[in-house]
């Protein structure tokens, strides 16, 4: 008689269920299990059940004295699959609340209906008792006992689905739709459901009372889910995974390690980097190679300390002495793979952060977070300057010091020697004048600047120095020297009249071809892709020019003018100082009228030092110049005299007359400074006078001296006639004499003479219009005094050493600004933590299987039982109390699963003899890796 659905449901309930316990709940058959193969029942799919009603398909294993296990049917997930049976399977335990079975008989090889079944409201503490069972039993297969006949929910199923194969063939073909769904028809679940619990086909896992989640033996893990691992959890060392793994940290070691010492040498590397040469490596490319290896060792040295990580905990978790793993250490991986899960995740931060393995971790995770900027900073090419480096360098002469010919055959014009022999000299007097008149410009800007600010200091040595140019590119200054002679109060005392003495010296205009020569090897900016920069300090000579301005009175100049001798026949003319045109040969005239070898003497010998006790001839000058105008001795050099300017200021100033000398040298004093700062910028100044200069030419030849180069002279004569200073012979009235003619400084009414603090003297500005002169003097001249060959132009160009410094930029490694410093504790880190973690894979041999990875944790979650420590996390996750719990991975039978380190029993021994091989080696490498003692991390 068919129960109806109810009934159905209250067999089924928990024996505390008072349903279940009434007196009216009927008493099911014995049952047996059919000793023939069966065959396993095949299914598209499943339908997930509660734990409560679940129905296991799969039949028993029977243990070797055929007894069943405990059900274990509200362990795991709800979800299992049925073992295949092969022969030689072992069998298993029946549980107490099994029925009894009996043999089967021919006429129902499926199952046999008994007459009695014991339930868990009649089983008496014999049935419950595995030890009280006897070959005898009702329990044995072949005994029989007197049994309640079947349930009518049995005798339903064998009406509907039939006995034997025939029910197997049945449920086989229940509703194959429904089940190719993933879903089970109703009326098999139905039927399924109110199968009884002795049923050896498909079979129910109901909860046994009083029995604890987490407290589960081996036995039941394997019929919970009776999977063994496919493959072994240790890997030899010659997996390919260890392989990877292991070139992984040596790359990443290596490497980092080249970083390091790279970022502590922080080498130069010159020519090998720059935007010029055949094996030259482009700025631009060199900083992306840098980049890109820096990024490889940061994913390298992530991959392997995750790597590590997992190694460590999965180690950990195996070993039964320890105590275990906990949720929080499992998420430290994310430390380093996702940095910002220490921020959205901080709760695994405060639980696992503070051990030994959490604090490298986070160290671990710091360092691979910067490990690229510390790169950038330390390692990655970047334009730096390096140290002052002292050496010996070259430079090329081809001529001395100031040789007017081969300055004029340098100079560059279109016309040549051959269309017009003074091409030479024309050429240089149009140069003359064009960078003359450009210095002076600047300079008296600067003095023009001045004077809206209220002026500067009457002291030579705090005011403008002079500037000029060369290559349209290079910005020279020189430098005011000899300041102790330039004391116009002092000169005043001594010789009682106004002397305006100055001196200046400007750079070696040869020092710029020096740099640019090749044996120098110095990295020009446009090899840097124009932004390089270097400091070149040359120990060589500077040329220099002293120009001396005295006033004077008429009468004092009578003997130095032609016009006022008496064999000029020009004394009596009334127009003898102004607009009278002196012969064509009167310096060969005025020559002949010197009667002395030195000349008459003159008021201002002691100025100018002429005479025989000076051995220096004095100029003649043909007349004297008319106001705002001036006259030179041109031509007169080749007899040994100085270059020489007469200049009448206007009267109103006074009314004297201004006599100018100047003279040039090569000052031992100075040193030369060359600052390049880009492709387009240059900077050329003289350091002169400087005690603290240990690159002064004095201080490489102690004993060199000043000595005036006569030379010069024949330049000046061209500077001189270029800028119109001698039109005052024909009285035109040139511009630039008109100038110089109102910067005379004048004897004051009262007090004492001093410079003015708004306006240069004459000698300045006359310094500053020669400064040119000097450049094109010393451009292919010697860097020494003195002049070492025996013709004054050479064909070829020598080369000439000097001592000199550079302090240079080029791309180099290591840090620009001193903060930068603090990233070598990055790379020191990465490099430290790299070496660890080789030396650990090197120790350990082989690798684990990694628990900790998703993939792998979520396989070994999913075939584990629920624990109740974890209650209420299957929704948002575990929280608090729960991220602390230590979990170990337990293998049974060559299954692994989770088990709760705080409870639970010692694994049982099981037989290995049958199992696979691959089985066997699972087994044997976690008695191995279980059986540790201890792990530090």
């Amino acid at each position: 008689m068919a129960r109806n659905t109810g009934d159905r449901t209250d067999s089924l309930q928990d024996e505390n269920n008072p349903r279940e316990n009434s007196s009216t709940a009927p008493m099911l058959p014995e049952i047996t299990l059919n000793n023939t193969p069966s065959v396993p029942i095949q299914r598209h799919g499943y339908q997930r059940m509660t734990s409560d009603d679940l129905i296991d398909p799969s039949p028993r294993y029977q243990s070797p004295d055929n007894t069943l296990d405990g059900d274990l049917g509200s362990q795991g997930l709800g979800i299992l699959d049925a073992p295949t049976r092969s022969s030689g399977s072992i069998s298993r335990k029946p549980i107490a609340t099994k029925v009894n079975a009996s043999p089967p008989t021919p006429s129902n090889p499926f199952f046999q209906k008994s007459q009695t079944v014991v339930t868990p409201e009649n089983r008496t503490p014999e049935d419950r008792s595995p030890e009280s069972r006897s070959p005898n039993t009702p329990n044995t297969p072949g005994s029989t006992s007197s049994r309640t006949p079947l349930s009518p929910p049995w005798q339903r199923y064998d009406a509907k689905y039939g006995t034997g194969r025939e029910a197997l063939k049945a449920v086989t073909e229940v509703d194959e739709e429904s089940v190719s769904k993933g879903k089970m028809s109703s009326s098999f679940r139905e039927d399924l459901l109110n199968t009884p619990d002795d049923f050896n086909g498909p079979q129910s896992f109901q909860k046994v009372p009083g029995h604890d989640d987490n407290d589960i033996d081996d036995e039941n893990i394997r019929l919970l889910d009776g999977c063994p691992s496919n493959h072994n959890i240790h890997r030899h060392r010659t997996s390919w995974i260890s392989i990877s793994i292991l070139f992984l940290s040596i790359y990443s070691t290596v490497f980092s390690g080249i970083y390091l010492v790279l970022a502590l040498v922080a080498p130069r590397y010159g020519r090998k980097i720059s935007s010029k040469g055949e094996d030259a490596i482009n700025p631009s490319t060199a900083s992306t190679l840098f980049a890109l290896f820096a990024k490889t060792i940061e994913l390298s040295f992530v991959s392997v300390f995750v790597a590590f990580l997992g190694q460590v905990l999965s180690r950990r978790s195996l070993m039964k002495t320890e105590r275990g793993v906990s949720i929080a250490e499992m998420t430290m991986r994310n430390w380093v793979i996702q940095p910002g899960s220490m921020i959205t995740h901080w709760q695994n931060v405060r639980y696992a952060g503070l051990s030994i393995l959490g604090v490298i971790t986070l160290t671990a995770a710091l360092v691979a977070m910067l490990y690229t900027t510390a790169s950038d900073a330390l390692v990655s090419p970047n334009l730096k300057f390096g140290r002052t480096v002292s050496r010996e360098m070259v430079g090329m002469v081809k001529m001395s010091y100031a040789n007017v010919e081969q300055i004029g055959m340098d100079c560059q014009t279109p016309i040549n020697a051959a269309t017009d022999e003074y091409s030479g000299s024309t050429c240089l007097q149009i140069q003359h004048a064009g960078q003359a008149y450009h210095n002076a410009i600047a300079f008296l800007g600067t003095w023009a600047a001045l004077k809206r600010t209220g002026g500067t200091s009457s002291s030579i040595s705090e005011r403008p120095p002079v500037p000029a140019m060369m290559y349209d590119n290079t910005t020279v200054t020189g430098s005011w020297v000899q300041t102790d002679y330039s004391n116009i109060t002092v000169a005043y005392s001594k010789f009682g009249r106004v002397v305006n003495n100055v001196t200046l010296s400007m750079p070696h205009a040869g020092v710029f071809a020096a740099a640019r020569h090749e044996d120098n090897e110095i990295l020009q900016p446009d090899e840097l892709g124009g932004t390089g920069q270097y400091v070149m300090r040359a120990s060589v000579v500077s040329p220099s020019v002293n120009v001396l301005c005295a006033n004077a009175m008429e009468s004092e100049l009578e003997p130095i003018i032609w016009a006022a001798f008496p064999s000029s026949n020009m004394t009596n003319s009334t127009k003898l100082a102004y607009n009278v045109t002196p012969p064509v040969d009167w310096k060969d005239r005025a020559r002949w009228a010197v009667d002395k070898p030195f000349g008459n003497a003159t008021a201002l010998d002691d100025v100018f030092e002429w005479g025989e006790k000076y051995g220096r001839q004095k100029p003649i000058f043909p007349m004297y110049p008319a106001e705002y105008n001036s006259i030179t001795n041109a031509s007169w050099g080749s007899y040994g005299r100085d270059a020489y300017l007469l200049i009448k200021a206007p009267e109103k100033t006074t009314s004297n007359y201004t006599l100018c000398q100047l003279r040039s040298y090569l000052s031992p004093d100075c040193s030369t400074v060359y600052n390049v700062t880009g492709s387009t910028a240059g900077h050329l100044h003289s350091n002169c006078e400087d005690p603290t200069d240990k690159y002064s030419y004095i201080k490489s030849v102690p004993d060199a001296v000043a000595a005036p180069k006569l030379d010069w002279t024949n330049v000046a004569d061209e500077w001189l006639l270029s800028l119109t200073l001698n039109n005052g012979i024909d009285t035109a009235n040139a511009s630039n004499a008109r100038l110089l003619s109102q910067l005379v400084v004048a004897e004051p009414p009262w007090g004492s003479v001093k410079l003015s603090p708004v306006q240069p003297s004459i000698a300045e500005q006359m310094a500053a219009l020669a400064g040119n002169t000097l450049l094109v003097s010393s451009m292919n001249a010697q860097y020494v005094h003195y002049w070492d060959y025996e013709l004054t132009a050479l064909e070829e160009a020598v080369p000439q050493r000097f001592n000199a410094s550079i302090k240079s930029q080029q791309y180099a490694s290591g840090f620009s600004q001193n903060w930068e410093a603090s990233f070598y504790i990055v790379l020191f880190l990465v490099f430290a933590t790299n070496v660890f973690c080789l030396i650990y894979f090197f120790v350990y041999s082989g690798l684990v299987t990694d628990f900790t990875e998703g993939a792998n944790l979520f396989a070994l979650a999913i075939n584990s039982p629920h624990a109740k420590r974890l209650a209420g996390s299957c929704g948002a996750g575990p929280k608090r109390e729960q991220m602390i719990i230590n979990w170990h991975v337990r293998e049974s039978a060559g299954h692994f699963y989770w088990r709760d380190g705080g409870g639970g029993i010692t694994p049982q021994e099981f037989d290995v003899k049958q199992q696979e091989r691959r089985t066997l080696k699972s087994q044997t490498s976690y008695n191995m890796l279980s059986n540790r003692r201890k792990s530090w991390l």
